[in-house]
């Protein structure tokens, strides 16, 4: 029995290192292992082909972060029920947001190119990776497609809240502090001008509404909107995304509330 248990494991390990090898990496992770500018030291985890920026602090921690990244995967099909991937995601670990510049165009800490299954993150001993965030980018764009018009809000909502903390607090809480301390953003604004609000608050308040969409109405819900689009006056289970918002505001409470200090260092700093 024993051996036949390891033979069916041992099948299935070289099973996926097959398909990671079959398919060439593509678009961006493509264009990121021809910069002879960068060196990169290749891994492998399930699900992915990993690279390490050589001499760099995620090349000093390969084993610790390559461990995450299953559990990540894992966690962001979950949440949406999504089929397994097509194939690997090439996913890189750089330090800087000048190295993520020069490899993207955009000074950003993450990016994700659904299309290609590409990844980059940044991290560093002041910055974490957000990996959940940037694999649910692809698990997402893979599964659900192409989103309809105003749907940016959804995009970043759900990434966030799939990786669901911020500074050590959840999503909910950290919007919450945020709101009242500044106002919620009106749900017209978040849905029809999403990249012109102020950056961490649009992240975390989309988060948070979208976690509770996801808890109370399901994935296939949210799958519908992405593909269609939506408005305030989108319908959920009978509703509209504004009467749902509206309740969702008034009973919202912090579970573990910040000091003035730590929501001051969310708004410089973000939730790294």
């Amino acid at each position: 029995m024993w051996a036949r248990m390891f033979f069916l494991v041992s099948a299935l390990v070289v099973a996926a290192d097959s398909q990671a090898r079959s398919q060439a990496p593509g678009g961006l992770a493509a264009a990121a292992l021809a910069d002879t500018s960068f060196k990169w030291i290749e891994r492998q985890a399930p699900g992915f082909r990993v690279y390490f920026l050589a001499d760099s602090y995620p090349a000093a921690h390969q084993d610790s972060l390559l461990a995450r990244l299953p559990k990540a995967l894992a966690h962001t099909r979950e949440l949406i029920q999504a089929p397994p991937l097509g194939g690997p995601v090439d996913l890189f670990f750089i330090e800087s947001r000048s190295q993520m510049r020069a490899l993207t165009g955009m000074g950003a800490t993450g990016f994700a190119q659904p299309s290609a299954r590409a990844v980059l993150l940044v991290t560093n001993p002041e910055w974490r990776a957000f990996e959940r965030h940037e694999i649910m980018h692809v698990v997402a764009g893979e599964t659900w497609g192409t989103t309809g018009p105003d749907s940016d809000w959804l995009q970043e909502g759900l990434a966030q809240a799939a990786d669901g903390a911020c500074a050590g607090y959840s999503n909910a809480d950290v919007a919450l502090a945020l709101a009242q301390r500044h106002g919620w953003i009106p749900l017209s604004s978040v849905i029809g001008a999403f990249r012109q609000q102020p950056d961490v608050r649009a992240y975390l308040q989309a988060a948070a509404f979208t976690d509770h969409l996801l808890k109370h109405y399901g994935s296939e819900a949210l799958r519908k909107l992405w593909r269609n689009g939506s408005s305030p006056d989108s319908m959920i289970g009978g509703r509209s995304l504004s009467a749902i918002e509206e309740e969702w505001k008034g009973k919202l409470a912090a579970e573990h509330s910040m000091s003035s200090s730590k929501l001051a260092r969310v708004e410089s700093k973000g939730c790294g």
